[in-house]
């Protein structure tokens, strides 16, 4: 991951290592942290979160697996994320149940929020996350509640790839 400061055009690393790939990178609302996810093919994938000043990503899942799209919270205390299943060329290992998941943005347990979706984030609050879904033959912006439940369609496209939701 790669910041490039426009008023100066100079361009710094974030995380300094070459132990894994790094991919998805997200910006915390107040700017000062970025979450991402990386994959090496020897430990599998994590949720990591560094501070946008720079300096070594922290390791926010417990387990190994296989993220992508992390997101976080208006506040910046949760992060959510998806999990996936393991491709033809990825170990099946860590990628039994895919969905979308919560964090701790501290770290911690992950919860598990639903198995459909994808692209998962929040809009002005912190209540529900938002996720691009499908509804019949069209592809559909979903919300539910922190916990999975309570599901909301709030826009159906037969022609939209994305759903971006405003921050306010």
């Amino acid at each position: 991951i790669w910041i490039r400061d426009l008023a100066s055009n100079s361009v710094r690393r974030l995380p300094s290592q070459s132990d894994h790939f790094e991919l998805y990178p997200s910006w915390s609302r107040d700017g000062r942290s970025i979450v991402y996810t990386t994959w090496s093919d020897k430990d599998l994938g994590t949720v990591r979160v560094a501070p946008a000043s720079g300096g070594a990503g922290r390791v926010v899942t417990q387990n190994p697996g296989h993220y992508i799209e992390p997101s976080f919270s208006p506040d910046g205390k949760t992060i959510v994320y998806r999990a996936i299943a393991d491709g033809n060329l990825t170990t099946g290992l860590w990628s039994r149940n895919p969905g979308i998941y919560r964090v701790a943005s501290a770290g911690g347990a992950s919860t598990f929020v639903t198995d459909e979706g994808s692209s998962p984030q929040f809009g002005a609050s912190n209540d529900r996350i938002f996720f691009r879904g499908r509804e019949d033959t069209s592809t559909a912006l979903k919300s539910v509640d922190l916990n999975g439940h309570e599901e909301r369609t709030h826009l159906t496209s037969e022609w939209a790839s994305d759903f971006e939701v405003s921050p306010d």
